[in-house]
């Protein structure tokens, strides 16, 4: 019996190792759709409810971060300090390393008493391909 007790334990954690390996493994931000078909090729009876109850074990032990796009959850295994740009026609997601220098908004906000704790900052607008596609088709 003492064998038994340790087998979910031990799917668990190599289930949990292919949910991390499959959103490291890209820089797409991908959905927890996207995170189960990636894992059902290595575990073919792994179930989407437990794609996502991995996902968010992973998300409160600080190894991977989520966030909302487009109506969607979103993940990035890249925990680095970076901004995002989103293209408004395909749906792209880049990471942009952040600039260190404050900008002139959060100082404007400490000067009149808020504690700035963080930002999130995103472009949007076209990616290179959208916009060559764009000025072909106009």
């Amino acid at each position: 019996m003492p064998n038994a007790a340790r087998l979910p334990a031990r799917r668990s954690t190599q289930q949990s190792r292919l949910v991390l390996e499959a959103v490291s493994g890209t820089r797409s931000h991908p959905t927890a759709e996207w995170v189960y078909e990636a894992v059902r090729r290595f575990l073919p009876r792994v179930s989407l409810g437990t794609v996502y109850r991995n996902l968010q074990k992973l998300v409160e032990e600080g190894r991977i971060r989520s966030f909302v796009r487009g109506g969607r959850i979103r993940y990035e295994a890249d925990l680095t300090v970076h901004d995002h740009f989103s293209c408004d026609r395909c749906g792209l997601l880049l990471d942009i390393p952040r600039a260190s220098e404050v900008l002139p908004a959060e100082r404007r906000l400490r000067a009149k008493g808020f504690a700035v704790a963080g930002r999130t900052l995103e472009f949007h607008g076209l990616c290179r391909k959208c916009r060559r596609s764009a000025a072909v088709n106009a």
